[in-house]
């Protein structure tokens, strides 16, 4: 492991503890760029397939979602034709943010693809991931500011001018155990870089 890779991987760890997420996405392009392209794309699939079975548990009629990430590890290739249920709604928690990484990976291993934007991907995908987690665990646990949202969310309180979409998703981030769970996530990815970390030359 090169000395920048080691202060960028500390800088990695420092922006999760700070949660800079702007910061971080940034960071982790730069990381997955001195990786080699499949020890990337491995770290962003193991924790796209983690989730799966959250997504699935809302949406089994979904089936193109594993098939997709399968099809993946299976033949590193994306499919010429995405199924049309791709575009179908799926209203759940994180869900939209799961479907953005899965389309993400799919688009890192497009044949077409350069190779700056394939890593690009990969780390769009590790940050829907990671809010697809922070969603589906909050609003699992906040069922009724789910339902609210969907409701009511346009709904602008006239006290504060905020919408009631804007008012549910400043308590969901600013919550301690949301605050705890991004930051764990990020430095779960921080580790998973550093084990694959190419060795100084």
């Amino acid at each position: 492991m090169s000395d920048d890779f080691a202060d960028n991987l500390s800088r990695l760890r420092e922006s999760a503890q700070a949660r800079e997420w702007g910061e971080s996405q940034t960071i982790l392009t730069g990381l997955l760029l001195e990786l080699d392209f499949y020890a990337g794309l491995e770290i962003a699939l193991t924790r796209a397939h983690a989730h799966l079975p959250v997504f699935e548990a809302h949406h089994p009629e979904a089936e193109w979602a594993r098939q997709l990430l399968v099809g993946i590890v299976s033949y590193g290739a994306a499919p010429e034709m995405l199924p049309p249920a791709v575009y179908e709604a799926y209203v759940s928690p994180g869900a939209a943010n799961f479907i953005t990484a899965v389309l993400e990976l799919v688009r890192s291993v497009e044949r077409k693809t350069p190779q700056e934007n394939r890593i690009r991907f990969v780390a769009n995908a590790l940050v829907n991931t990671i809010l697809a987690e922070l969603a589906a665990d909050w609003y699992g646990q906040h069922p009724d500011a789910w339902v609210e949202q969907i409701e009511r969310g346009d709904t602008v309180d006239p006290q504060t001018g905020l919408t009631v979409r804007q008012s549910i998703q400043a308590r969901f981030w600013l919550d301690m155990t949301v605050a705890q769970g991004d930051t764990a996530a990020w430095l779960a990815i921080a580790d998973a870089i550093a084990a694959k970390a190419p060795r100084a030359r």
